[in-house]
């Protein structure tokens, strides 16, 4: 397990740009159950039990847009070594381009309708913001924010994340 999140850490450290330190008391991340753009319930536990890295986004955002590439690359290369990705929009007013903004992109991580409740709920003062989580849901990071340029191609880096390690 160890490896799993500090193999995260490090990963989500180069796509992001300097991760914030973990709390010396990691928080629990308040459990969700939102709706995907098609209208399926999704839970946090459907997504724990391996780490979990949570975005908060909304479609317009030209950061969030900036980084989700590098987050989509990030998913695709661990998805199947132990790595849960999951992007949460919190406009409401915008849930109408959800479904749209995912096929432009080529979405493969799950996005949910969050709403401005999620903001409140998870203290969102910017977007997006990525909360990394262990298998448990405690969490380790979180990183507000994204500059271009944070972003750095992972494919040479070759990270072991393996469930229950």
């Amino acid at each position: 397990m160890r490896r799993i999140l500090a193999s995260a850490l490090i990963t989500l450290s180069v796509v992001c740009g300097a991760l914030a330190r973990p709390t010396a008391t990691a928080d629990t991340f308040k459990p969700f159950k939102f709706k995907t753009a098609d209208g399926k319930e999704l839970l946090l536990s459907d997504v724990l039990g391996k780490a979990t890295l949570v975005g908060f986004f909304y479609p317009s955002c030209k950061y969030c847009n900036a980084a989700y590439p590098e987050i989509q690359r990030l998913h695709e290369a661990y998805k199947d070594r132990g790595l849960s990705v999951v992007w949460i929009n919190v406009l409401p007013e915008e849930n109408r381009l959800v479904a749209g903004w995912r096929a432009q992109h080529a979405s493969s991580i799950p996005v949910l309708i969050g709403g401005r409740s999620a903001q409140r709920d998870y203290n969102i003062e910017m977007t997006p913001t990525h909360f990394l989580l262990d298998s448990t849901g405690r969490v380790l990071a979180k990183k507000a924010g994204f500059t271009p340029g944070d972003e750095v191609r992972i494919g040479e880096h070759e990270f072991e994340l393996h469930p229950g390690n």
